[in-house]
């Protein structure tokens, strides 16, 4: 009997504490939709940013929300309409950190092709086996690293294409310019690029 009662009241607690955590708003959302996912894309979306923040979004993520008709998180919110950043193109500059003995400065490029608020490039750090930069950027080389952008108003968030924990950036545009910090677990690393004409 004793047993039966705190089976009860366990999982009373458990209905009650879960039926705080959403509005009516949120209930009414979920109770029009026969399953929590929309699709097996969204389910990989939601595992992928179980994790987040930052949200990892991907221009194929964004697509998929739109054809499947995804629900909750960003994408029930409607777009915000502003004139976006020109980051498409070449650039070429320096990047500024910490090394093993001394801070360090060497050349950085980057090649960026942009479609409205999304695009796709590589972005090359040099000289950096010594530095205190992120793990992928050494690995990656002379090849330089595949990126993503999320392009905003004043500049872009750049990820790495993969894993946007990997590598994050967040950069502003100012005319030709295109200067921001990279986002390390050490000491910032700054970029400061120019555009290549």
């Amino acid at each position: 009997m004793y047993c039966m009662n705190l089976r009860v009241m366990i999982v009373g607690g458990v209905l009650l504490g879960t039926t705080g955590c959403a509005t009516s708003e949120e209930w009414a959302a979920w109770r029009a939709r026969p399953a929590h996912f929309a699709s097996g894309h969204h389910l990989e979306f939601s595992l992928k940013n179980r994790l987040a923040p930052p949200l990892v979004v991907e221009p194929h993520d964004v697509a998929a929300a739109r054809a499947e008709g995804w629900w909750g998180g960003p994408f029930a919110a409607p777009p915000v309409s502003t004139a976006l950043a020109d980051v498409g193109g070449r650039w070429a500059g320096t990047w500024s950190g910490s090394g093993v003995m001394a801070p360090r400065t060497s050349r950085a490029e980057a090649r960026f092709a942009q479609l409205g608020r999304w695009g796709e490039g590589r972005l090359l750090l040099s000289d950096t086996l010594a530095a205190d930069v992120p793990e992928v950027v050494k690995w990656e080389g002379g090849r330089g690293i595949r990126v993503l952008l999320e392009v905003g108003a004043t500049g872009a968030v750049v990820r790495h294409a993969d894993d946007g924990r990997l590598f994050r950036a967040a950069l502003v545009v100012e005319g030709d310019r295109l200067t921001g910090f990279v986002e390390n677990g050490g000491t910032p690393v700054r970029l400061a690029l120019a555009r290549v004409r």
